[in-house]
């Protein structure tokens, strides 16, 4: 299994260069934009969603036909996944503080450019992107990486279109009556514990639904 989480991890090593160019483009667009929000939470973000590059990668070299054969159990397969997810969550929060200290220390962009709140948001969007992953994951177990695009794309549109209709012809809300500040002040206090929540119990749930896709599939 630790054989596994270093294979992903190579992976990472070897879109390097990519990734510090996709660092350079967002610290340029954040210099021309005088807010470092960008350049401080793209690399880690994309480094923690890595892990569905990684499925791609192995679908591609049919990672899964000889994965097999090793002394491990499904089981084992499908944690080292998530394990290595949890650790590029460790590695991309810690990039992140490094990028944002780095640029506290070398350009000195003052409050309006660079502030202790943009280390909230790297949380809440790194806590998000865990969120997404627990969402692909069982999906890519059971349909694979080009069929999970369109079962997602199927069940997105299903329901803006189930929204769309509700929105036009069933008026059961008065929108006068719900209070937007409420919510926005519940959302700056408890958002980030509460989406915190929202992520342990959907990455247990995410883990159980991958088990029992990865058990029932052959290869």
């Amino acid at each position: 299994m630790k054989g596994l989480i270093i294979k992903d991890l190579l992976f990472i090593k070897n879109t390097w260069k990519n990734i510090v160019l996709i660092f350079v483009g967002s610290l340029l667009l954040s210099i021309s934009l005088g807010n470092y929000l960008l350049a401080v939470v793209c690399v880690p973000v994309m480094l923690l969603t890595s892990g569905i590059n990684t499925f791609q990668t192995d679908e591609f070299y049919n990672t899964d036909a000889y994965t097999l054969s090793y002394p491990l159990s499904r089981r084992q397969i499908v944690t080292s996944k998530y394990l290595f997810t949890l650790i590029m969550l460790a590695i991309s929060t810690y990039i992140g503080c490094v990028i944002y200290f780095g640029i506290y220390v070398i350009i000195n962009p003052g409050f309006n450019g660079l502030n202790t709140y943009m280390l909230r948001q790297l949380l809440m969007l790194e806590i998000s992107g865990l969120l997404v992953d627990s969402i692909f994951y069982p999906i890519i177990y059971k349909y694979g990486c080009e069929k999970s695009r369109f079962v997602l794309m199927s069940i997105v549109i299903l329901l803006l279109g189930i929204g769309s209709i509700l929105s036009v012809y069933v008026n059961f809300i008065d929108i006068k009556l719900i209070d937007f500040s409420k919510i926005i002040n519940f959302i700056d206090k408890y958002g980030l514990i509460s989406l915190s929540i929202l992520v342990v119990v959907s990455s247990i749930i995410s883990y159980l639904l991958s088990l029992l896709s990865y058990r029932h599939k052959d290869y």
